[in-house]
């Protein structure tokens, strides 16, 4: 029985003691954690947020509370291009020298500021004769009741997917025949919003015809509307499958009732071959249909553009221009679709490119891409008395896509052109290359 009473006596003790353990060792860690968070109050004055920095697909920063946002970046694409004309081409056109130039290098930050305010600065640094250009450069107000956002600045006019995608992201060097019309940049104020999961956007322009050359923007003449909206009837849980429809309406008012049209470039190292010349006019509006349809590695795209010249003389000229294009990812990827702009958005290799995988086990080859277009421009109407000429172009390309942010490029195209009158005015073969970065 004493035996009994003396061990329970010291188990009690035990206890106790460990209880007293327990209670000190929190006690303990409490004061830690107090003199540790103390500390981190201590790094930063009042007002002020830490700020965290990370990398994806760019260098980015954010608040904890996500107040604010910040990104800097930019991109590189340097081309080169050899070219081969058939005599009558020499003889209409001109020869065409071979040569490299770097078609975009540009530098950007954008962010957001406590939420409420959003901004962006994209310049170029290859602007020529301009020397430093500005591209996207605007202040924005998102999530306004109703209307949805609010932008003013100097941006991209919200017409055709193959110009509102970003170069980044073409399937080819440059856009098709089709944006001859299409004006990419002006300064002016925009309202646009995105409905139903973003599967309906809308996007509406107001602007006037303004000088490319900053920071002063002289403008001129009336005010100018583009609308576009567009629909994603379909796309698959695994966004590899997708559909998207669109259609775009732009009002313009010829500035000093003239108005000039030049062809679009199968690369930018050749001259202007295309153009209207200077066009007595009133206004002008520029209609555009677009679809696209991606099929898990397959995808095809196409376009239809018309605009309508209003003149006091000659009669109304009729303009068009359409293509149509398919694609194909041989290492199984699909066409990434963005649905807050309606465009096509960033690839995204299965397997990022690296040396020391072995290839040929299909492991560390990057993503590789064919593609096709054929793509047609009509600057004659007889009728209204414009003579610009014709063309018409087979593009192939093979993309290499190394990694999400950077990839090379190989353009074939067999261009062929016909004067104001529809005779004959020679072939173009151009090879391109581009090797191409952004960060």
């Amino acid at each position: 029985m004493k035996k009994k009473v003396f061990f329970s006596g010291m188990l009690f003790l035990l206890m106790l003691f460990a209880g007293n353990l327990e209670a000190a060792s929190n006690e303990s860690l409490e004061k830690r954690i107090e003199k540790l968070e103390e500390r981190e109050r201590s790094k930063y004055k009042k007002g002020e947020s830490e700020i965290l920095v990370y990398f994806k697909n760019g260098f980015k920063m954010r608040s904890r509370d996500n107040q604010f946002k910040f990104q800097a970046g930019g991109r590189i694409m340097h081309d080169w291009g050899s070219f081969a004309e058939n005599q009558k081409f020499e003889q209409s056109i001109g020869n065409q020298e071979n040569g490299a130039r770097f078609r975009r290098v540009r530098f950007f930050m954008a962010g957001m500021l406590y939420n409420q305010v959003k901004f962006m600065w994209d310049i170029d640094v290859d602007g020529g004769a301009n020397g430093v250009t500005f591209k996207d450069m605007y202040i924005s107000f998102p999530r306004i009741p109703v209307l949805g956002n609010f932008q003013v600045g100097h941006f991209k006019r919200p017409a055709s997917l193959d110009s509102v995608t970003s170069s980044k992201y073409l399937t080819f060097l440059e856009r098709s025949l089709a944006n001859t019309f299409f004006k990419t940049r002006n300064v002016g104020f925009a309202f646009f919003n995105q409905h139903f999961n973003k599967r309906l956007t809308w996007f509406t322009f107001a602007n006037k015809e303004t000088s490319e050359r900053p920071p002063d923007f002289t403008i001129d003449g009336d005010w100018n509307v583009t609308s576009r909206l567009t629909g994603l009837p379909y796309i698959s849980e695994d966004y590899r499958r997708w559909l998207h429809l669109g259609l775009s309406w732009s009002h313009e008012n010829a500035t000093n009732n003239k108005v000039t049209f030049r062809g679009a470039r199968d690369s930018e190292i050749t001259s202007t071959f295309l153009t209207t010349g200077e066009l007595e006019a009133e206004t002008f509006n520029i209609i555009g249909l677009e679809g696209a349809y991606n099929w898990n590695q397959f995808g095809i795209q196409g376009e239809y553009v018309l605009t309508d010249i209003e003149r006091k003389a000659g009669g109304n000229g009729l303009l068009d221009a359409f293509y149509v294009q398919g694609s194909w990812y041989l290492t199984g990827e699909n066409r990434r679709y963005y649905r807050k702009n309606g465009a096509i958005a960033r690839f995204r290799p299965n397997q990022n490119f690296s040396w020391d995988k072995k290839w040929s086990e299909g492991n560390g080859t990057g993503a590789l891409q064919l593609a096709v277009r054929y793509s047609e421009l009509d600057l004659n109407d007889s009728g209204a008395g414009i003579a610009g000429g014709e063309q018409k172009s087979l593009t192939l390309g093979l993309n290499w896509e190394l990694n999400p942010m950077s990839r090379i490029m190989y353009n074939f195209v067999h261009a062929k052109f016909s004067d104001g009158t529809g005779a004959d005015s020679g072939k173009l073969i151009s090879n391109l290359v581009r090797f191409q970065v952004d960060f």
